[in-house]
């Protein structure tokens, strides 16, 4: 994955709403959340629409891609959705491809499937989106880890040149999976699944690239709870201090989305230096990934 960079990061959330309204639509106890979330994102925008926002701040400072990734779990129409985005994009020419299924973990395994593309050396430059809404789902997550919010990011991938503005460039990939019977055992079983599968993904990424924790100035996870993250942290053998927390009171959790809203947002207010080497975690319900990447402007 060397010499893949992530640029040109655009997004798209829905309106700020407080998590206190949703206290009546659930029956477990969200006072951790109301004090720990404290707001969420909700959009009456079509799932293809928040994409197309989102790709339209990136393509403002970045060229014409040779692919296009779409990233999203609750699209219920994701051919469709890609017609759309692309014609509204002017891309109409532009090969594109759909992914899905690690739910919140995608952001991790679409950046290796851009990074093949782009090593393979048939596509310069790969356009990649995410975005999903809630879309009746229940918006308080399992184990009440955090609040579903409604968003978009857009990022262009590239072995080349790349535009102005927060650059990262990708050192390393990890991922590991183990698939269960959704309703085979009980939520306490599942957490340790995912806490066994974060501490190995990690020692595995750590192998691979001839590092250790001490090299990573931060670590970065998804809009949690500010607890449970640093739960997860514990699991991964990770330091408490290397904790970089991302606008969680502001944005609550926008799916896969989240960790390049959260990179754009620290790069914006000057919370990350170059040379800095990021440790970036997300897991979906069966899986974790992990992607190592340096902050170089």
């Amino acid at each position: 994955m060397h010499g893949t960079t992530i640029s040109a990061i655009g997004y798209e959330c829905g309106d700020l709403r407080p998590v206190s309204d949703l206290a009546g639509t659930t029956t477990a106890d969200i006072s951790p959340l109301v004090t720990e979330i404290v707001h969420f994102r909700e959009s009456r925008r079509e799932i293809w629409d928040l994409a197309a926002a989102a790709a339209e701040r990136t393509l403002a400072t970045a060229d014409r891609p040779d692919l296009v990734l779409y990233v999203s779990e609750n699209d219920p129409d994701t051919t469709g959705s890609l017609a759309r985005i692309l014609d509204r994009l002017g891309l109409n020419d532009v090969e594109h491809l759909a992914l899905s299924g690690q739910d919140c973990g995608n952001l991790v395994p679409a950046v290796r499937v851009a990074s093949d593309a782009l090593a393979s050396g048939r596509c310069e430059r790969v356009l990649l989106l995410l975005a999903d809404r809630a879309e009746g789902r229940d918006r308080i997550m399992a184990s009440g880890l955090s609040v579903f919010s409604d968003g978009a990011a857009a990022c262009l991938l590239s072995g080349g040149p790349e535009p102005a503005g927060p650059r990262l460039r990708v050192e390393a990939a990890g991922s590991r999976t183990a698939v269960r019977p959704a309703d085979a055992e009980p939520a306490e079983q599942g957490l340790l699944s995912t806490v066994r599968l974060a501490s190995g993904t990690v020692t595995d990424l750590l192998d691979t690239l001839g590092r250790t924790r001490a090299d990573f100035r931060y670590a970065i996870l998804p809009n949690y709870r500010p607890a449970a993250q640093k739960f997860l942290l514990a699991a991964m053998r990770i330091p408490p201090d290397r904790l970089l927390l991302g606008p969680v009171t502001e944005l609550g959790h926008c799916f896969s989305a989240d960790l390049l809203i959260t990179l754009h947002r620290l790069a914006a207010s000057g919370a990350l230096d170059p040379g800095d080497r990021l440790l970036l975690a997300t897991g979906g319900p069966y899986s974790w990934s992990a992607l190592a990447v340096e902050y170089t402007s």
